[in-house]
């Protein structure tokens, strides 16, 4: 078998994860008989590849989890591409497209069908801790505007209602377990990126209700999510909340979604009317939330590049192996069965 013949076996939980203005894309594979292999590759190709192999692809998606919590973003991404500006970034990943075995539509938004799939999955959950499709994506807005980046570690299990901290869904099967994580990672990078639009698009899902008055924008639950992921970094977000601007600008949210409010509060929201009043306010209230963090975190990523640069770099996958073997990396100590 020459180097070119290798058969990789990709995980269904190969996925994308957006944060800090980049994307990079986690791989999990094996050649056949042999443990999963972990590689993280950045917008330009250039990747890392775990010594450890694993022996389930849950295990390495973990490990990769963990490691940018640990590490930070930037440690995953090559100097050149650190310093590129939008432009260069744009002609980058033109030039560099995914890696192989990536799924085509890996970083597009779920379609109708997914989110369909999503939400009845979320409805059939016998938990009282889990959670709907619009107080799912409440939760994902505010982790990916918030002043700080909650990892995936400390937040997929609260999707699910998993009090032992599991970030797979309680499925049945562990295709299906798979397929429900990667469309919850893809809903979350699909605002990421929509954040990082010029000017932000932002698309929020809650429901229409429909009453003898008429029909009505409901965002309750879907405050309830926001203010829910909030509680994950009650000390990050107190700046916003001591800002009298920034009160008035989560004041929506929270009349829909708090779980204690005053009596006047309360009176508030009474109305389908009065709901759907507040629910035509968020959208402009996250924009306005959106643009008070946006320094904050340039800033924090700026020191993350800087701690980032001291690192020596990483092997690109069609560079040459740094064993010496003259191989590329990829198929050299990159490729599953030369791994060390």
């Amino acid at each position: 078998m020459t180097d070119d013949d290798i058969q990789l076996i990709h995980s269904p939980l190969t996925q994308t994860y957006s944060a800090d203005g980049h994307t990079l894309q986690i791989e999990i594979y094996r050649g056949a008989g042999s443990l999963w292999i972990l590689e993280i590759v950045d917008e330009l190709g250039t990747s890392t590849v775990w010594d450890e192999q694993f022996e389930t692809d849950t295990a390495a998606l973990a490990a990769a989890f963990l490691a940018i919590e640990e590490e930070g973003i930037h440690h995953f991404v090559t100097t050149a591409q650190r310093e590129a500006d939008e432009p260069e970034r744009g002609l980058a990943q033109a030039a560099h497209p995914r890696a192989p075995g990536a799924t085509p539509d890996i970083l597009a938004p779920l379609s109708d069908e997914e989110l369909d799939a999503l939400d009845g999955f979320l409805l059939d959950q016998d938990t009282e801790e889990g959670m709907t499709l619009d107080m799912l994506d409440g939760f994902l807005h505010a982790l990916a505007l918030g002043p700080e980046t909650v990892q995936p570690s400390r937040w997929l299990p609260k999707v699910w209602g998993q009090g032992d901290g599991a970030m797979l869904p309680p499925a049945v099967d562990l295709d299906e377990a798979n397929h429900l994580l990667g469309l919850v990672m893809r809903h979350f990078n699909s605002i990421v990126l929509g954040l990082e639009q010029v000017p932000p698009a932002l698309y929020p899902l809650w429901p229409i209700t429909h009453f003898d008055a008429g029909e009505f924008e409901d965002a309750e639950t879907w405050a309830y999510g926001f203010t829910e992921a909030v509680k994950l970094s009650p000390s990050a977000w107190q700046p916003l909340f001591d800002h009298p601007e920034g009160r008035q600008w989560y004041r929506p949210i929270h009349l829909l979604g708090a779980d204690e409010v005053s009596p006047e509060e309360e009176a508030l929201t009474r109305t389908p009317a009065q709901r759907a009043a507040l629910s035509a306010q968020i959208e402009g209230s996250l924009l306005q939330m959106h643009a008070f963090w946006l320094p904050l975190r340039q800033v924090v990523a700026e020191r993350a590049r800087a701690r980032a640069r001291r690192l020596s770099p990483k092997v690109g996958r069609n560079e040459p192996c740094p064993c010496g073997s003259g191989k590329k990396f990829k198929k050299c100590c990159g490729a599953p069965s030369e791994l060390h």
